[in-house]
């Protein structure tokens, strides 16, 4: 010891306890001056005073560490955590090390305290590694995602702890789970899914054992097929609910929890092996779910039932459900009642994973459409438009029976699935989407071998507390591609307590189809009142808008058109369902004036459409000699109307449409019969043509205000 040490020594407290922390402080004191030798000399002297005390022997660790004595304090270190393995201030320091060797692992930039660490780490040979970390982990809560994480560490830079600790590893989370009751879109989930099993499915340590063969080296782990079709249906649910959820924001909040570790701001994940794997997005569940299926698929050797050209992951959906119809058509197994277990496994289960995985996916694409650049993305729902009626009207207007009405032979047509024109052009693939989601549900539902396992899925990812109530709109939406308009009927009630306004129009236009028009337009009306007005930048720019498929106008089919949830969209079918509403009554002599106004105003939306109406309707009027609708400049802003009802006023008929709003001198008009009536009519039909915007939008616009404030008869 230093002469100076001595004197100091000399001079200090005789008191034991204060002795040694006057030693220790001493010590640290030196340190932090950057007096290496002298602070030695004080810890080593207190040591030799109090070998067993745990303060002074971590004072000498951290000397040793700073001294860059990497081996000694590799040794002292693991000695440390043999003799005291409750001080936390120990475990503080060996988590430190153990988030400095993950921080390297991902290869980024280190400062300088990190870098020290990550030298005490290398500097311990193997054993000592791994034997750290596997301490590490057991000291941490074992059903907690920083135990699993630290596994997977463990796991990482020694691969050949696969075989002792992936499953164990798996096993903590899945407890996790179990205890906190999490949902599927959990972080402990997240932990499972996008961290783990894909770490462990890439790793060379892992071997899928098959029927014909389970020999492995012996520091393999073997998986049953079995095991890996069960994580590979985890994955799956997870990537479902968070589509469904949307809860990416959630699952950012990683970090703190797991001190560090793996932080979710990384670009990059790793198999075990150490070789970067592709990222799985939580932001795009579908390519990350699709890129699990197949690799398993490859892992598994689905090859020997799937083709290459099935698996190509840059295959659209309804190019891949085309060729699962034509691969289960040539597949005899899966309509037996009962298979073997190899068979499940080697052919069924391939089969049904890639066609749920379709079926999902698209379910969902097609109800969540992508959005144009700087508006929200479209609400759709799928109606049955209504057929135009192509035959004559009956001579002297009289009721045409059921003219609505769907007949039989409507089912032998063939079906069109269009889209709402001003849909953006990123809605394009939406009606591929569906008719991909109608096509694999019919295999899951037609083919016995994928209806039980479908079956079965379900029943299992709804005891995870999935919710299928998503799954009610797909039902409707196939019954009406179906024709089932009888089972749509029945779904009426029961949509009248939903709170979903698609699930309520489908069921009104359903009962509209079956005869009950009456009931149909009192909901439809009810319903498109209920309707929030339309935002100024809802309507698509004409150059935003898809490109809708030339038909032939002529060509005898069922259209089915996804639409947008709004006025403006929804008004050429409710346009089109009154006005067959009103001829089914019959328009004739004895039809009420009200009714015919009502019809007039309508009859203007897609003019001249609907113009041979309107004729019939001026020649029913010129017959009965007169006419009141004091609605009439409230809402007829249609050129071509008004030229008719001019006429009909210049040719004597008596006409009373003035009313407060459409009247300068608030006064009303009736037949005719005050002094300057005609004069005033003619005026306010000349006023009415030159004053208002009569522009196709801006009469939509008026249609869609008539339909809210109006009170239609319907009866």
């Amino acid at each position: 010891m230093s002469s100076s040490a001595d004197s100091q020594m000399g001079s200090g407290p005789a008191d034991s306890q204060q002795s040694e922390n006057w030693l220790i402080e001493k010590s640290l004191k030196c340190l932090e001056d950057g007096k290496i030798q002298e602070a030695r000399v004080w810890i080593l002297t207190a040591k030799s005073l109090y070998p067993k005390d745990f303060k002074v022997q971590y004072g000498l660790l951290q000397i040793q560490i700073t001294a860059k004595q990497f081996q000694d304090a590799a040794v002292l270190l693991s000695a440390l955590l043999d003799s005291f393995p409750d001080q936390k201030t120990l475990w503080d320091l060996v988590e430190q090390v153990v988030n400095a060797v993950e921080l390297r692992w991902q290869n980024v930039s280190l400062d300088a305290d990190i870098l020290t660490l990550v030298s005490l780490y290398t500097e311990m040979d193997s054993q000592q590694q791994k034997k750290l970390i596997m301490r590490f982990a057991e000291h941490v809560n074992s059903t907690t995602p920083l135990y699993c994480r630290v596994l997977m560490l463990l796991m990482r830079l020694h691969p050949d702890t696969v075989q002792s600790c992936a499953l164990q590893a798996i096993d903590s989370v899945k407890k996790s789970i179990k205890k906190t009751e999490s949902p599927s879109c959990s972080e402990a989930w997240q932990t499972l899914v996008v961290d783990l099993l894909p770490a462990i499915l890439s790793s060379q340590h892992v071997h899928v054992a098959s029927s014909d063969s389970t020999s492995s080296p012996a520091d393999h782990l073997v998986i049953s097929r079995s095991t890996v079709y069960e994580w590979l249906e985890w994955m799956l649910l997870y990537y479902f609910d968070v589509a469904l959820n949307r809860s990416t924001s959630s699952l950012g909040g990683t970090a703190a929890a797991v001190a560090g570790l793996l932080s979710p701001t990384r670009t990059r994940r790793f198999s075990i092996d150490g070789q970067a794997i592709e990222v799985c997005n939580e932001t795009q569940p579908w390519k990350s779910a699709w890129h699990q299926l197949l690799s398993i698929a490859s892992l598994c050797q689905w090859t020997s039932v799937l083709n290459d050209n099935l698996l190509d992951k840059n295959l659209v959906l309804l190019e891949r459900v085309e060729r699962l119809q034509s691969l289960v058509a040539s597949l005899t197994d899966l309509s037996k009642p009962n298979v073997s277990k190899d068979t499940r496994n080697k052919v069924i289960l391939p089969v049904f994973y890639t066609c749920i995985l379709v079926w999902l996916e698209a379910c969902w694409s097609y109800s969540h459409p992508a959005a144009a650049p700087g508006q929200p993305p479209p609400k759709l729902i799928l109606l049955d438009l209504p057929q135009p009626d192509r035959t004559e009207p009956h001579p002297g207007g009289e009721p045409r029976a059921k003219r609505s009405k769907r007949s039989e032979s409507d089912g032998d047509l063939p079906i069109r699935v269009s889209l709402h024109q001003d849909l953006p052009a990123s809605c394009n693939v939406v009606a591929e989407q569906f008719r991909a989601a109608y096509s694999s549900w019919q295999l899951l539902n037609d083919v016995s071998a994928l209806n039980r396992e479908y079956t079965r899925l379900v029943s299992d990812w709804s005891s995870h507390g999935t919710e299928w109530h998503w799954l009610g709109g797909f039902e409707r939406d196939v019954m009406l591609y179906n024709g089932d308009m009888e089972g749509l009927r029945k779904c009426a009630d029961s949509a009248a307590e939903d709170s979903s306004t698609g699930a309520s129009l489908q069921c009104s236009f359903a009962l509209f189809a079956g005869g009950q028009q009456e009931k149909a337009c009192r909901q439809i009306l009810k319903i498109f009142n209920e309707l929030p007005p339309d935002e100024p930048n809802m309507l698509t720019p004409i150059g935003q808008r898809h490109q809708a498929r030339s038909t032939d106008a002529n060509a005898q089919c069922r259209e089915l058109q996804l639409t947008p949830c709004t006025a403006s969209a929804l008004l050429p079918l409710v346009v089109r369902v009154l006005i067959c509403y009103y001829e089914s009554k019959g328009i004739s002599a004895t039809t009420k004036d009200a009714v015919l106004g009502h019809v007039l105003v309508l009859c203007q939306y897609g003019w001249p459409k609907y113009d041979p109406l309107v004729s019939r309707i001026s020649e029913i009027i010129q017959g009965k000699g007169s006419f009141s609708y004091v609605q009439a400049f409230d809402y007829i802003v249609n050129v071509d109307i008004l030229e008719e009802l001019s006429y009909l006023h210049n040719t004597g008929c008596k006409l009373s449409l003035l009313t407060g709003n459409g009247n300068p001198t608030k006064r009303t008009v009736t037949r005719g019969v005050n002094k300057g009536a005609k004069e005033e009519i003619r005026s306010a039909i000349e006023r009415q043509v030159v004053h208002v915007d009569s522009s196709a939008r801006a009469v939509n616009a008026r249609l869609v205000r008539f339909l809210k404030e109006a009170k239609l008869i319907v009866k």
